[in-house]
Order: C-alpha cells, then structure tokens, then sequence
C-alpha cells in the first residue's frame, strides 16, 4: 500500500543511540511495522525480510564501531593504539623513542710514575681520550658500551669524578699513582650510513633502516658541511659545542677562555666544552615510523640559491615553488615567509653524498650486572687503561607502554619547554649537560622587574664548593636563552672587590662534648660521634637558604651506644678555646673583603652565635649554602 499524504508527513521516528546489533535490529522492526505495516508483517526469525533486516544491523553494528573506534583514536586520553598515541605525542611536541639505552657509569684507571717530589706526574698520562671508546660484556660480546664523553688524565678532575691514589715504594714514598676516572657510558655501538641525493625534493624524507637509534650523532654531507638534528623544523637555533682542544683561545679544559698564556684565568672546576647557540638553515628531523618500524628523517623545503658569480644572493627559497606571472620580489612578506622565501623550515639536499653517524642499541638485554664491562674494543694506541663498571647499569628498556607515552606527552605539552616558575628555572640549570661544566647547587630568586637572581656552587676534585667559574655561568646564561620568558633577565651574583660570588660559601667547625657511660669506650664513641656528624653535613645534603636544626643532630647522637648525655653541642668560625686554637673558619668578610689569617679556601663569615634560635641556626640573607668543608679537620670534641 501506499504512503497517504497525510503519512508522508508523520516524522520519522529514528532512535540515534542505538548502536549495537540487537537494538538497531529491534529499531528496524519498530521502523518496518510503523510505516510499512500493510507492505510486510512477517517478522519470523526465519523469513527473507528478518534475513535483511539483520544484515542491516550487522553493517550499522559493524559502522558504529569503527566510528566509535576512529574517533577514539584520534583523542589522546581515549586512544588505544600505540601508533596512534605515538602521532597524537608528536603533535603535543614529544617524541617517544622505540627502545631506551640502557646507562651505566665506568670506571676507567691508568698508572703513571711519580716526580721527585712525590707528586702525579701527569704529564705523562694519557692525553684525552675522545668519546666513543667501546666497551663489550664479558658475559656477553654482542652487547656493547660507548662513552659519551672525553676522558682526560692528565689533569685532575673534578668531584668523585677524580681519584689519585698512590702506591708507595719499600720507604713509604710515592713511586707510582693510580689514576682513576668515571665517565658515563649508554649501551648501543656507532654505525654509519650513507645517502646520494640528486634533485632537490621537498621534506625529502631518509630511512635510516635501524629499530634502535638511540640518537644521531653527526650528519655531514660531501662538502664537509653539517647538518643538525632538531626537534622541528621551525627551529632556527641549535646548540653548537666546542671543546677545548679544539678552541684556540683555550688552552686546557681549566681555561677560563681566554687562554692560559695569554693572560688568561685557570679555574680548579674543569669546563669541557662552551656552549653556544648558531642559527642555521641546515637541519633535520628524526622519528620512529610505526608502519616500517625503522627511523626515519626528514629536511625541509627550502634550496640554496647562487649567482653566476657564485655569490650568495638569496640564502634560502623554497624548492619547486613557482608563482606564475608574479616576481617573488613583488609578493608580501606576510605572504612570502611561507610561500616563496621561507627560511623557518630549512633546507633540502641537494647534489650531495649525505652520511648520517649514529648510535644503535639499548633495550632491556643491555641492562648488565656490576663488574660486566671489562673489554675494550677500540683503545688508543699506546694508551693502557683498564675498565670496570662498579655498578649494575640501569635504564634500558624496549620501548615505552602506551599509558607512559600519554603521561609523558601530557607533561611534555605543559611544561613545553619553558622556563616560568623559579622550580623551571633550577630544574633546567640542574639539568644542564655535564660537557657544559657542572653545577652542584642552585638557588633562584625573581626580582622587581623580571629579574631572575641565580646563585650556584659547584664542586672540586674532593668534592667541596668553589665558585662556579664564569666560564661555566656564561654556559649556563647561553643554554637558557632557548628557554627563559623574553622579558626574563638573568643575573648570576655579586660583584664584591671585583670579584664574582655566584653564591655564598659559609664553612664552620663543630664542637662538642658528650657523657658517655662508664662501661663504655671513650675513644669508640668519640669515634661514632664524630661520624655521626659527617654524615648529618654531608654536602650532598645542603641547599641554598637551608636552615640547620642541631635538635635533629643531638636526638641522633644520643641515640649512639655509649652516651648518656650532651654537654655542649655547636657550630663556629672562631677557634677560641683548646680545640681549635686561633683558626679562622672563613676567608671573606660579608663585604668581600679578604681576611687576615683566615683559612685559605674557604667561604664567608657568619655570625652562628646570633643565628642560633631555639636550636635552629637560621640561613643567610644572602643566598648561602652551609658547608663542613674539612670532616677530618674541622670537627673538635671530647667524651667526659
């Protein structure tokens, strides 16, 4: 039977939240018996018109899930696959890596003679060893270790990076010395592929073919010039490292810069590279690609442009970008940043031999036990080194979950790189590559203006504060540049007699006097004491602006065997009394000012007296870190 007129204009009664097969099939029932009722009334599971209507619901059923499905794919918090969630990352600006290397730090030693004096004659260690020195596991041949820094002994070091221990002849004088340094090490080995380019293509892209790049270390083309790996495209700045056997105004890596014989500063806190941020249109990208699951890079758009005379007259234009019947010249900036001069992007090979150097590895087979890495594959000619790894190494994984993925992305996007918050700013000084020089302690204040006021310390060879040395701060400055607010300033101390004080040093010496019980040994637990009180100044404790709560220090001292009691408990700068006699725990006065007899090497005077409230001895106004610089020394008591 016909539709009537007047059932043409009843509305269709369409029920859009149905989804599955049995409610869209029971929806087309309803559907078929309320405007078709007189065409078809057989609804036995068994008739043709039933076979219809559910071959109907399996296509909706079937539709509603892959549209449910896309669309959660396409979100982050919802999406299920790993490709997906890969590419939805990216887009928030993180890239996460197939497999992570696994980390370790060695131990490397060589033996050099002694001078006349006794002293290392480091002059004939060694000369630097430059990163990439291989090691192999002793269980396992196929799993392999690079370093990712030089290795110098010929000066001496810095921090627990450092260690000369010397070995004594039959007289007790020192014959020879043990030279030991640690040096970080990931797991992968350095490979090397190479690509002809001819014609110039537009975000030409390159596949590597490796699962397991950890990072690219080199790009070079025929010309000799490099090519830098960025994190996009758009990016116009990369950070160029030079190190300084290769600065001719360095002389060694404790050159403050301007060279050791020509008037230049040495500094005791070793600075093996200078940062410095270039700009350059030869760049590139790399990514995971899930569907070849091999690496991939990609360049730009643009093309370097010559005169017949050779000379540079446009750097960059974009390749196979033609505009008919309008000169470039003649387009709008606002227009032609992107379609016939852009520079952003970068360029594209072109008539070249390209050679990528990388490193390939990691995974979870490359976490080794302690005492596993002692082969080494490549050593210098001439050089005799001897390596171990005193712990396990750590970090090495196939690949990130899902779930972490969309955590990290999600942090990755807030963050976005930038430095706003005093936390974003410490973080990222803390964080600085070691190669840069090194940073012990950091302290930010925000002044009136925009100001950013950073205090720093770092450590010597035995591990005790020194000034940062400028060199280091220029670094620190350099690096942030690609991260600080633009209306932020940094400044990083005082100037006091024309010296700078990134920070202030405050050295003390303890005193104490306990009661120990009768049955007890006076000696063992002057001993216990004593160490007790190293462990609570350990400098790996002490921040900018800490505060010191000697309650803390005497509750933990009582608790040792053998004391019943705490006479006198405190810290001081001037030695007036049996213990430490005339000594001056400090070098400067708050002004800067050198002082008479004070003990060479350390930091700054401080009233301890007047800062003591309640058991609490309060921080500095200025930005200071409390330091127990000599534990052997500076520590005086006795047992009553």
């Amino acid at each position: 039977m016909a539709y009537t007129d007047k059932q043409k204009l009843i509305p269709t009664n369409v029920n859009y939240t149905s989804k599955d097969f049995s409610t869209i099939k029971a929806d087309l029932i309803e559907y078929t018996k309320s405007y078709f009722p007189d065409t078809y009334k057989d609804f036995n599971e068994t008739s043709p018109g039933m076979m219809l209507i559910e071959l109907s619901s399996y296509v909706g059923d079937v539709l509603s899930y892959y549209i449910d499905y896309n669309y959660k794919e396409n979100l982050l918090a919802t999406a299920t696959e790993k490709r997906n969630v890969r590419r939805l990352s990216e887009f928030l600006g993180y890239k996460s890596p197939n497999k992570t290397p696994s980390v370790v730090k060695l131990k490397i030693t060589t033996t050099i003679d002694a001078n006349t004096d006794g002293t290392p004659k480091y002059g004939d260690a060694p000369q630097s060893i430059g990163s990439g020195l291989q090691m192999a596991s002793n269980v396992d041949s196929q799993i392999l270790f690079e370093t990712t820094s030089e290795i110098d002994f010929t000066a001496s070091g810095s921090g627990d990076d450092s260690v000369s221990a010397p070995i004594l002849d039959s007289n007790g004088e020192a014959e020879s010395y043990t030279l030991t340094r640690y040096v970080r090490a990931v797991s992968g080995q350095t490979k090397t592929k190479s690509f002809t380019i001819t014609s110039p293509t537009k975000f030409l892209e390159l596949d590597l073919g490796e699962d397991n790049i950890i990072e690219i270390l080199n790009c070079q083309d025929s010309s000799g010039q490099k090519w830098y790996n960025v994190d996009y495209l758009a990016q116009e700045k990369v950070l160029k490292q030079t190190h300084y056997s290769n600065d001719d105004n360095r002389v060694t890596a404790y050159d403050q810069g301007l060279g050791v014989g020509a008037g230049g500063s040495e500094s005791i806190i070793p600075v093996p590279y200078v940062a410095e941020y270039i700009k350059t249109n030869k760049k590139f990208i790399s990514k995971f690609d899930e569907d070849t699951q091999t690496y991939k890079v990609q360049f730009g758009n643009g093309l370097f442009r010559f005169s017949n005379s050779g000379s540079n007259v446009d750097p960059v234009e974009q390749a196979g970008v033609t505009i008919n019947g309008t000169n470039l010249s003649d387009i709008p900036s606002a227009i032609g940043s992107t379609i016939g001069n852009n520079l952003n992007l970068g360029e594209t090979p072109a008539n070249t031999i390209l050679t990528f150097t990388y490193r390939a590895g990691g995974g979870a087979t490359s976490n080794v036990q302690a005492g596993e890495l002692t082969n080494i594959n490549n050593a210098p000619d001439g050089v005799t080194i001897s390596v171990t790894n005193d712990e396990p190494s750590i970090g090495g994984t196939d690949g990130q979950t899902v779930d972490e993925i969309k955590n990290n992305a999600s942090a990755f996007f807030a963050t976005q790189l930038r430095c706003v918050t005093k936390e974003d700013y410490t973080a990222r000084i803390q964080s600085i590559p070691v190669k840069f020089g090194s940073i012990a302690k950091t302290y930010v204040e925000r002044l009136d203006g925009g100001t950013l006021f950073v205090s720093t310390l770092s450590y010597n060879q035995n591990k005790q504060l020194v000034q940062s040395p400028q060199l280091i701060l220029q670094n620190v400055a350099t690096y942030l540049n690609q991260f600080r607010m633009i209306n932020d300033q940094v400044d990083f101390g005082f100037t006091l007699n024309n010296t700078l004080f990134s920070g202030y040093i405050i050295n003390f010496g303890v005193r104490f006097i306990v009661n120990q019980d009768r049955r007890s040994n006076a000696t063992e637990v002057q001993l216990n004491v004593i160490q007790v009180i190293k462990d609570f100044f350990k400098v790996e404790k002490m921040q900018f602006r800490q505060s010191i709560n000697i309650n803390d220090l005497q509750y933990n001292i009582l608790g040792l065997s053998g004391v019943i009691g705490i006479k006198e408990l405190l810290l001081f700068q001037d030695g007036t009394d049996e213990y430490a006699g005339s000594r001056k725990f400090y070098n400067y006065e708050v002004d800067g000012t050198t002082v008479p007899n004070g003990e060479v090497s350390y930091g700054f005077q401080y009233n301890f007296t007047e800062a003591l409230d309640d058991g609490i001895y309060r921080p500095s106004v200025t930005p200071s870190v409390f330091e127990l610089k000599n534990p052997n020394q500076d520590i005086y008591g006795k047992v009553v």
